[in-house]
């Protein structure tokens, strides 16, 4: 019996010791974090991860709409072993996930950092860093460590952070004046940048090789931060997945007109900043973020021919704490690290799935035609007259065989769509930053279709017409990147091929990102590829597909009608608007 118990006492011990031996502590400046270590998906390898560190005070109550506050330093050890709850948003069904509407939570401000290497006492680590931000439309942030595992970085040694930070109205509500300028969400990210410089060497980083990534309104955001003077020194390098500042989405102007309109639809009608804090100080942050789309009109995107963001950055008035004061087309680019920028080919076939679904809708979308001018072009035109028509039937000439959205090619909507939304305003970017930048900069376009396109896949489940889909939608890339952990089953099946194009694919990006946050060069000397720096004579741009390409000109074609199009139109405004001569 007393063998038995010895036994039973040994196994108990063992496990515990299994359990305790998984557990790792760092020490930081703000005081001890324990995390844990993770089985990779690779055979035989694994990581550590630290979930959940706060870098921020709560940004409640009189904090609520406020700049942030350093996080406090703790006493004693703060477990980090679980991922915390996104910040506070409004989940509207733009695609196909498991949350809708609210969720998450104010209290929000924290980072997650995973690394392959700890420092001892007998091993000094100097690791890269990649901070990835992913956002949509500044309203919709994922759940980043639950959905996207970073197994593929931690093989190659570079360390994966990812950030938290406040959305929409609650990060981006201004009234253009010292007390509510508007950018919170940003600052939320400037303090985090400091806290990883200040902090990583102890998870095993070099803090002077902190490279920023982010996808969609999460590019824009790094992007916004390569062209502040406050973040300068923050971080080392860049990559921009589809999404650009460029973009005519962004820097709509009448934020303090849409904050007042906001509180007047809410029923807290304010005309001042101190009142408006006041009355909005106790409103739940699930009826704030419902009731946001209340603080544009209907039709004001159609009259003004661009996508309106309720609340999302802002050009700040002159003040000590600005983030950005002027628009990046006033003055020229002033950039010293290189940059990586790209596209999904297919980028606007996820948004309009539903055409694929029910062509005979794009009937409305022939009559009902959406123009949008794809950059800040300086002018609109006014709806319904007939230079407008003459302006939509120039577009349609271009980009539909016979002039028409046919119901039988949703491919050529796609194509007019993907350009407008991403492909033009990314290429304009790429035009800028190689011409006026100091350092070089990197172009790509993703285009391969596999069993890990994700988002594609999930977007054409129900489809009845497959024309023009080829090539990737917005967001497929990260599954070549990243584990998407809603097809971990998928990763394991490549990965058990000795042929898979989808792991070659995954290997040639996992190798040339990671490469970049080395060494700011995605294919240094000695790689078996070379991908070109962009020239503005030549645009040099990597195809990226089972074989990589490089390609001189992409799409010149319709970079060129933009180009005339909006040339021709601009010339005809008048005080900013394109109407019909009286």
């Amino acid at each position: 019996m007393a063998g038995i118990k010895a036994i039973v006492f040994n196994t108990i011990f063992l496990i515990i010791l299994n359990v305790v031996s998984a557990n790792v502590q760092v020490k930081t400046n703000s005081g001890v974090v324990e995390g844990i270590e993770v089985k990779s998906i690779l055979k035989d390898e694994k990581y550590y991860s630290f979930l959940g560190i706060p870098y921020g005070e709560p940004p409640v109550e009189d904090l609520r709409f406020m700049p942030p506050k350093p996080h406090k330093n703790w006493e004693g050890v703060l477990a980090a072993k679980k991922e915390k709850k996104p910040c506070a948003q409004f989940n509207f069904a733009i695609r196909d996930t498991s949350e809708y509407g609210f969720y998450g939570v104010e209290d929000c401000l924290h980072l997650s950092i995973h690394t392959p290497k700890i420092p001892s006492t007998s091993q000094n680590v100097n690791l890269p860093i990649i901070v990835l931000f992913i956002n949509e439309q500044f309203r919709v942030m994922p759940n980043i460590s639950k959905e996207f595992g970073p197994d593929f970085f931690m093989k190659e040694g570079v360390i994966i952070v990812s950030v938290n930070h406040r959305l929409a109205s609650l990060g981006f509500l201004s009234m253009e004046d010292d007390l509510l300028p508007g950018n919170n969400g940003l600052r939320d990210v400037i303090l985090a940048l400091k806290w990883i410089k200040d902090n990583i060497h102890n998870f095993g980083g070099n803090p002077n090789k902190i490279t920023l990534m982010g996808q969609q309104e999460g590019a824009v955001l790094v992007e916004i931060l390569l062209h502040s003077p406050k973040a300068k020194g923050l971080y080392h390098g860049a990559i921009l997945q589809s999404g650009t500042v460029w973009n005519s989405l962004y820097f709509t102007g009448k934020a303090r007109e849409r904050a007042i309109e906001f509180s007047k639809q809410m029923e807290e009608h304010a005309t001042t900043t101190t009142f408006m804090l006041k009355r909005f100080a106790d409103v739940p942050a699930e009826k704030l973020l419902d009731s946001e789309h209340m603080a544009v009109h209907a039709d004001e995107a159609r009259a003004i021919q661009r996508g309106i963001i309720p609340f999302g950055p802002v050009i700040e008035h002159d003040h000590p704490e600005a983030i950005i004061t002027k628009l990046p087309e006033e003055g020229l680019v002033n950039i010293e690290v290189p940059i990586m920028i790209g596209y999904t080919s297919r980028e606007a076939l996820e948004a309009n799935k539903n055409f694929f679904v029910r062509p005979q809708f794009l009937t409305y979308a022939d009559r009902d035609f959406l123009v949008m001018i794809p950059i800040r072009a300086g002018f609109h035109f006014t709806v319904n007259d007939k230079i407008y028509f003459r302006a939509v039937k120039d577009i349609k000439d271009f980009y539909f065989d016979e002039g028409y959205v046919k119901n039988s090619k949703p491919g050529e909507y796609i194509t007019y769509m993907s350009d407008v939304l991403s492909f033009y305003p990314i290429d304009y970017a790429v035009r800028k930053y190689s011409k006026e930048s100091k350092s070089d900069v990197f172009y790509y376009t993703f285009d391969f279709s596999g069993e890990l396109n994700n988002r594609k896949i999930d977007a054409l489940k129900e489809a009845r017409n497959y024309d023009g889909t080829w090539g990737a939608t917005v967001g497929d890339d990260l599954c070549y990147l990243f584990v998407c952990k809603k097809i971990k089953k998928a990763y394991k099946e490549a990965m058990e091929q000795n042929d898979s194009e989808e792991m070659q694919v995954l290997d040639n990006m996992v190798r040339m990102w990671t490469n970049f946050a080395k060494t700011g060069n995605p294919t240094p000397p000695g790689d078996k590829f070379t991908w070109k720096p962009a020239t503005p004579e030549n645009k040099e741009c990597l195809l990226i597909n089972e074989e990589l390409q490089m390609k001189t000109k992409l799409h010149e074609d319709r970079v060129k009608f933009w180009d005339d199009w909006i040339k021709k139109y601009k010339e005809m405004a008048k005080d900013s608007v394109v109407k019909d001569e009286l």
